[in-house]
């Protein structure tokens, strides 16, 4: 028995070649690419030819999925224009990419990509089978394209770490002082061209002939011991947390709709996997996973809805969300199909989930378009919320409202929110205290709110957390350059206000002495240490709390302390402020300030 054979190995790959020609030589050419990009060394290329890259990527599934399809017609080359078909959508793909910093910053083209590879990806599964089914040839299949990939992936595997050892050899051998490019373009190489010629070179193409089952005992014990107890366990953990939901009353945690989803997709493997022989099995789990578990599922299936109609009706709709919600009722659709129909064709998995893949990447429906609008809305009541209020929100709400901000700023949304705030959205994040522009290389949410106007419930914080909640309050270039009028005082000096020092400090017959446990400054006669005049900071800093931790332009004279009596006649400005509060102890980290004072 022969364990290598040279002519075999270059038949298949010639057979290959003539096989998928396109899909080899797009394969190729991009694999080349990627090995120049590489070897030019700057940081910066694969940024510049990110859409290439992208497009190149995309390619490969759809390509060898169109050619399996072809394969399978009465007249292959009748319909051979597909292919152009094929290349001017991967085309149109490519030129309806924006410039590399747009597609690193918009998510919409990112999620669009992985989207229609996802697509393509799923086509090559069913490609074969969209016109004629068998159950039988549909199964080995799927088997084949386990196999090729496991072989695919192990083979150009062993060759990189071969490559590279005998690289590593060299090097320490002869020292060639290899350039450290040359491993990374080695692994672009066994991937792009290796990977993909071996995945291509054992596919039979009498995919419909194929109907002999042959289902090893290696596969009945992956199943039997690995697949089903995994089902098994996620089952029992899932009604588990029902059962506590329904003691306790109350609403499931959002993160369980993941657990679902993985619930649902790893029962549908396993049914894919079991489906030509599962009654003639002799393992009773195997037997029974129809119909037992896609009853069992169909409760989970209702938690799933109701976990996701808290967030969406908490938070509203995005991507995330929407992809979920699809999900769960393509999860809901498939779970019914394959309990109630009596002719099951599992290559409606992949072809409804292709579908799906499709359609929500454009158009009204979209998952961009959908989760924009929805976070439109959310926004709206929120905002309406806290006008209602006085402009006075819960940390929630400011939170929530910052986070519908980033939302719409990433996606380059954020003029649509213009018509409920009367204010240009675009142009809030930059700062206009001295009549002059000053951008910002980000976008400064609480800049915006302030802007509205919108100012937090000091009462509503919860300062009980291990370590409080900090505020910070720092000088921009506007206050650096103001100047203060000092004619009617006698007195000017700056201070540096901490917990940490507590000395004191002259100004003619009258000392000053900060104490921080009462967060107070203490005036007294340095003669005869007579106190003269309590300044409480107390209530100021409790003030500035409704600012979160940014103080808006329009509220700089927020951080001006007046105070008087008898004995002296005082102002105290901050110019730099850091305080955290825990529980109801306030304590002053840092501060720089300004003081003046006049003696009467």
């Amino acid at each position: 028995m022969r364990l290598f054979s040279l002519s075999e190995i270059t038949g298949k790959a010639q057979n290959a070649i003539k096989r998928f020609p396109v899909t080899l030589v797009w394969a190729i050419c991009g694999t080349l690419f990627c090995i120049v990009v590489v070897n030019d060394g700057s940081r910066d290329l694969f940024d510049d030819y990110s859409a290439v890259f992208l497009t190149l990527v995309l390619g490969i599934s759809w390509l060898i999925g169109m050619q399996f399809l072809l394969e399978q017609t009465a007249r292959p080359k009748k319909w051979i224009w597909l292919k152009a078909v094929i290349l001017l959508l991967l085309f149109a793909f490519y030129w309806h990419l924006p410039d590399s910093f747009r597609i690193e910053n918009e998510p919409e083209y990112l999620l669009r990509f992985f989207l229609y590879g996802i697509a393509g990806h799923l086509f090559v599964l069913f490609a074969p089978f969209l016109f004629n089914w068998n159950k039988e040839a549909y199964w080995n299949y799927l088997k084949s394209i386990g196999t090729a990939i496991l072989r695919s992936g192990f083979f150009s595997g062993v060759l990189f770490l071969g490559l590279v050892l005998a690289l590593v050899a060299i090097d320490a051998l002869f020292d060639a002082k290899i350039d450290g490019k040359r491993y990374g373009q080695l692994f672009i190489f066994c991937l792009g061209i290796v990977n993909t010629w071996i995945y291509l070179s054992d596919f039979p193409k009498s995919i419909q002939q194929d109907t002999t089952i042959i289902f090893n005992k290696a596969l009945e014990v992956f199943v039997k011991y690995i697949l089903i107890p995994l089902v098994l366990l996620y089952l029992a953990i899932l009604y588990a947390y029902g059962g506590k939901i329904l003691l306790e009353w109350e609403l499931p945690k959002g993160w369980v709709s993941y657990l679902v989803t993985a619930l649902a997709l790893l029962g549908f493997v396993v049914q894919i996997i079991i489906n030509p022989v599962q009654k003639t099995m002799k393992s009773w789990t195997i037997r029974v996973f129809h119909p037992f578990f896609y009853i069992l599922l169909l409760p989970l299936v209702a938690l799933l809805f109701v976990a996701i109609y808290r967030r969406v009706s908490d938070y509203g709709i995005t991507e995330n969300r929407y992809f979920v919600i699809v999900l769960a009722f393509w999860i809901l659709g498939m779970a019914l199909y394959l309990l109630l129909a009596k002719n099951r064709r599992l290559i409606l998995l992949p072809f409804s989930l292709f579908l799906i893949a499709l359609l929500t990447s454009f158009g009204y429906w979209s998952a961009v378009s959908v989760s924009l609008r929805s976070q439109f809305g959310q926004f709206q009541n929120v905002l309406e919320s806290v006008k209602a209020n006085e402009n006075v929100s819960s940390p929630e709400q400011h939170e929530q409202l910052r986070s519908i901000l980033e939302y719409m700023y990433n996606r380059r949304a954020l003029s649509k929110l213009d018509p409920i705030t009367n204010m240009a959205m675009e142009e809030t994040f930059v700062d206009t205290t001295d009549g002059k522009l000053y951008g910002y290389r980000w976008f400064n949410t609480r800049r915006v709110l302030d802007s509205l106007g919108i100012s937090i419930d000091p009462e509503a914080l919860n300062p009980d957390g291990e370590y409080g909640i900090p505020y910070n309050y720092f000088d921009n270039e506007y206050a650096m350059e103001q100047s203060y009028r000092i004619g009617d005082f006698d007195y000017f000096m700056p201070l540096q206000l901490n917990r940490y020092t507590e000395k004191t400090i002259s100004l003619g017959s009258i000392s000053a002495q900060y104490d921080n446990s009462r967060n107070t400054l203490i005036f007294i006669e340095s003669i005869d240490s007579t106190e003269v005049f309590e300044l409480s900071l107390r209530e100021k800093l409790l003030e500035l709390t409704k600012f979160n931790s940014q103080l808006p332009k329009e509220a700089y004279d927020q951080l001006t302390l007046n105070f008087k009596n008898e004995r002296i006649l005082g102002k105290l400005i901050f110019k730099d402020l850091s305080y955290n509060i825990k529980n109801d102890s306030i304590s002053l980290d840092h501060s720089r300030a300004y003081l003046f004072l006049k003696l009467r």
